[in-house]
């Protein structure tokens, strides 16, 4: 159950979109609670078909994720520094390499998600800015629970919200990303396009 969530949430952990106009905060629960309804129309629900098919099942999880997931912003987060010595194809070839591999890497696993062990929580009191944080609850197999909290921002009225960070028991998925490769451009002495190799790798490890 473990592989699920990280199939689920470390998708987006690492994504940031920026604020543009102020909206109803509601809305940003009600995004979080359309994203858990669409896993489990588009994809639990249509298991028996998706197992088959990974490339249908892949095509699901973009159409799903493309709403609330901008992966081109993900490179100036997780890159940091690093990102304004990139070039267009590196900056390109991070994006790829990062959508590509979380989706083809944790497709499968979204499959076996359950949707009614994820409750989303009404809206606590929230920190002045545009950030609204949406708080969940996941039960294991075992009934332990997971604390879940969406940090989301809206794009715009018109596009409504982005998924900005995913904070999972404490662990700030966006911030342990970006360290994680910071790291590993220090281990390819600063060259890019290996540091790149090496997430990719270490994208795909994380099934294990």
């Amino acid at each position: 159950m473990r592989k699920v969530l990280i199939g689920l949430f470390a998708t987006c952990a690492v994504l940031f979109g920026q604020a543009q106009a102020a909206v109803n905060p509601e809305g940003a629960r009600d995004t979080v609670l359309q994203v858990v309804e669409d896993f489990k129309t588009n994809i639990v629900e249509q298991r028996d078909q998706l197992q088959g098919n990974p490339a249908q099942l892949q095509q699901a999880m973009r159409e799903i994720l493309a709403p609330v997931v901008d992966f081109d912003d993900l490179a100036k987060k997780v890159m940091g520094k690093y990102y304004r010595r990139a070039s267009d194809e590196q900056v390109d070839a991070f994006v790829n390499v990062t959508e590509g591999t979380l989706i083809n890497t944790y497709s499968a696993a979204v499959i076996d998600f359950d949707p009614s062990r994820l409750e989303v929580l009404p809206l606590a009191r929230q920190k002045p800015g545009d950030e609204v944080r949406v708080d969940a609850k996941f039960n294991l197999n075992d009934g332990s629970p997971i604390d879940i909290a969406f940090y989301m921002v809206p794009k715009d009225v018109e596009e409504g919200w982005r998924l900005n960070n995913v904070v999972i028991n404490n662990i700030n998925f966006g911030l342990t990303f970006r360290k994680q490769f910071g790291v590993m451009m220090q281990q390819n002495q600063n060259d890019l396009d290996q540091a790149i190799q090496a997430w990719q790798k270490s994208l795909a490890a994380k099934e294990e």
